[in-house]
């Protein structure tokens, strides 16, 4: 794809995110629940957060976020960013070290960059070795400055389908990049039937298209977690639509923050609206417990982890 092309297609996407918000009638005041507090009778398991996991004693603030937020568990994706991935053997000793007393609440994800390795064995034998130390998936996934489908990532979903790790990855308007309609996802589905991917950010902002849901429905090792700022933006602009889409793709949808360590300590920062939004909608008991704890159970097999 041409730059010209891309920036044609970035562009398309962030219109159709407007024309949905447009179309959309502004809920009435009925409609709309008084100020909702997070729930109380469940505790979150939130399978999207990140840490500085290499510095040492770097998932205290983990700990005590998840004490101050009701969540019971969580896994803690790294990113390239010194403290938060190991870059030596030493670096990585630490982390596992940090991950140790934690075992059963704190669960870790493991990356390898695009381009990092040049062949599946070399990245399913990385990844074999994090998961003997504890990796129970893939991300987040970022392919910066590259297509979804591009080889370079074909090659990681190849060898996380070979190991059995979930996936989840990123999309936006220079990493993992599509265009409308989201094709490349689909072929990346339908070429790794036994990979289970977890979709964000970027991926949300086709609800309006109807791409999202058709892509849930269509796909049986698709998910997607409802972390970061868009998701709730994106819900919250057809409530009535939301609560449908969320009971039709019960078994789904991960509830997730995309909480860090810029903003554990500062509730000012955090995701708040992502602790009460699903209460607001007045959602079946059984699709609640599902999508606060349940499907992040069953897609990162949490229960087997713990052991």
């Amino acid at each position: 794809m041409s730059r010209g092309s891309l920036a044609i297609a970035v562009c398309v996407l962030g219109l159709a995110a407007s024309r949905f918000h447009a179309q959309q009638p502004e809920p009435s005041a009925a409609e709309i629940p008084a100020a909702t507090k997070p729930p109380a009778d469940i505790k979150f398991i939130d399978p999207h957060v990140h840490a500085m996991s290499v510095t040492p004693l770097g998932l205290r603030a983990v700990a005590t976020w998840m004490e101050q937020r009701n969540v019971e568990r969580c896994i803690v994706s790294p990113l390239n960013h010194k403290g938060s991935r190991p870059k030596t053997e030493e670096e990585r000793a630490t982390m596992l070290e940090n991950f140790r007393p934690y075992k059963g609440r704190i669960d870790r994800m493991t990356i390898i960059d695009a381009g990092e390795v040049e062949t599946v064995d070399a990245a399913v034998t990385i990844l074999k070795r994090e998961m003997a130390d504890g990796a129970i998936a893939f991300g987040e996934h970022y392919g910066v400055g590259l297509m979804f489908d591009d080889p370079k990532n074909l090659l990681l979903y190849e060898a996380c389908e070979k190991v059995g790790l979930p996936v989840m990855f990123h999309i936006d308007q220079n990493k993992n990049m599509v265009e409308p309609g989201m094709a490349r996802v689909d072929r990346v589905l339908k070429m790794f039937p036994n990979c289970k991917l977890i979709a964000h950010a970027y991926w949300w902002r086709q609800l309006g298209s109807g791409a999202c849901d058709r892509q849930l429905q269509e796909h049986p090792n698709l998910y997607a977690d409802m972390s970061g700022h868009v998701v709730i933006s994106v819900l919250d602009r057809d409530r009535k639509y939301a609560r449908e889409f969320l009971i039709r793709n019960q078994d789904k949808i991960l509830w997730a923050t995309d909480e860090g360590w810029w903003s554990f300590a500062d509730e000012k920062r955090q995701m708040n609206k992502h602790y009460t939004f699903l209460e607001e909608l007045d959602l079946p008991a059984e699709v609640r417990q599902k999508i606060y704890r349940g499907n992040a159970e069953r897609v990162y097999g949490l229960a087997k982890a713990a052991k």
